[in-house]
């Protein structure tokens, strides 16, 4: 169902789709009137030179027909035509990397992965459960769609079900703030009158997760507190003898270390204990 994002982790390979469907057109009559005004203007604003760029020439093309590429290589000002085509609901089907999974308000009402499967820079390896949501979270309009569709692309083979199991239901990534106070971040700010090393430190996502901690901890020192005051003063009555125990419970176990260590110590019974026996 359209409009559709397939998300594809190259962007050679979002080119070379959007390029082998030349004979595809998504658009109405109107709709082609719309993008052309819209896309002539938005050009205007550049040199006669750059408009004879042959990314613009290629992208006027799949615009008309309702098919786009959203990628870094695409000019800034081509990604944001695009971007507000795709809002408008004028861009039927975008062949784009997960940079674009990153927009405000980018829904569709199909998502196709094209694998589950990316490079990091080091080795191929499956999507994180944070990655996967924030690309399938695109899938279902607000107000417009009841639900939304998923579709994964299964070229080479299928993923195995322990492999689906952790990117699709994996637990979320957990954010671990990298802010680092430095000296020279200090005499920087030291700089400037109206910013203060305090301020830039309650600024920062270490310290909201820090204050969140010591709320919970808080809370939860109130209510232990609480507990231990409702306590009536014969609620320990029954743990007068708990010295003895504890006593008792110490010889049982300095005997089981005495009777454990000359049992070890008979060939018999090393010789029964043997692993395998």
């Amino acid at each position: 169902a359209l409009p559709a994002v397939a998300f594809t982790f190259s962007r050679k390979r979002c080119d070379e789709y959007a390029s082998g469907l030349r004979s595809i057109d998504l658009t109405a009559n109107n709709e082609k009137s719309e993008i052309h005004v819209f896309f002539q203007k938005s050009v205007s604003l550049l040199k006669e030179s750059d408009r004879q760029l042959p990314q613009i020439k290629i992208l006027r093309g799949q615009l008309k027909r309702g098919i786009a590429v959203h990628h870094s290589g695409i000019l800034p000002i081509m990604k944001e035509v695009i971007e507000l085509l795709f809002q408008r609901g004028l861009v039927k089907l975008l062949f784009a990397t997960e940079t674009f999974s990153m927009g405000v308000n980018m829904p569709a009402r199909t998502v196709v992965f094209d694998s589950l499967q990316k490079h990091d820079g080091s080795a191929m390896r499956y999507l994180l459960p944070s990655e996967y949501i924030q690309m399938a979270g695109r899938a279902g309009r607000r107000g417009l769609d009841a639900t939304g569709t998923v579709v994964t692309l299964c070229k080479d083979k299928v993923p195995e079900a322990s492999d689906l199991h952790s990117v699709m239901l994996g637990s979320p990534t957990r954010l671990v703030s990298k802010f680092r106070l430095t000296y020279n971040m200090i005499l920087n700010l030291l700089r400037f009158d109206e910013l203060r090393v305090e301020d830039m430190m309650k600024r920062s996502f270490a310290e909201r997760e820090l204050q969140r901690e010591v709320q919970r901890v808080a809370l939860e020192h109130d209510e232990i507190k609480n507990k231990l005051a409702n306590f009536e003063d014969g609620s320990f009555s029954r743990c007068d003898d708990v010295h003895e125990y504890y006593g008792a419970y110490k010889d049982v176990e300095r005997l089981q270390k005495k009777v454990q260590a000359l049992l070890l110590a008979s060939p018999r019974c090393a010789k029964i204990l043997t692993p395998g026996r």
